[in-house]
């Protein structure tokens, strides 16, 4: 029987925008609380997660990463309409943050 060596293996790199974490997840790695998560989405529309059929938010690894970047720019001393502003200029020119 032969031994598989590493670089024999299946290597399919996970879809960045696949919807997987909940929401506790998201807060956890982000460190910022669920309800400030769910204003970004509800108030601001910065973030549009994926919902179950039981309405339950499902965010992907991109999402995280623009929940960090917000953060960032929050930090820096950026509205949240400012960086709503910056995302909208950067989705129009089709390059991303």
């Amino acid at each position: 029987m032969r031994r598989r060596r590493a670089n024999d293996r299946d290597s399919v790199a996970p879809d960045r925008r696949a919807p997987i974490y909940p929401i506790r997840t998201v807060a956890q790695m982000t460190d910022l609380s669920p309800q400030r998560i769910r204003a970004w989405e509800t108030e601001y529309g910065l973030i549009r997660p994926y919902r179950t059929g039981g309405g339950h938010r499902l965010f992907s690894q991109e999402d995280v990463e623009r929940h960090l970047w917000i953060k960032r720019m929050v930090e820096r001393g950026l509205s949240l309409q400012g960086v709503k502003r910056l995302l909208e200029e950067t989705a129009g020119s089709g390059r991303e943050r």
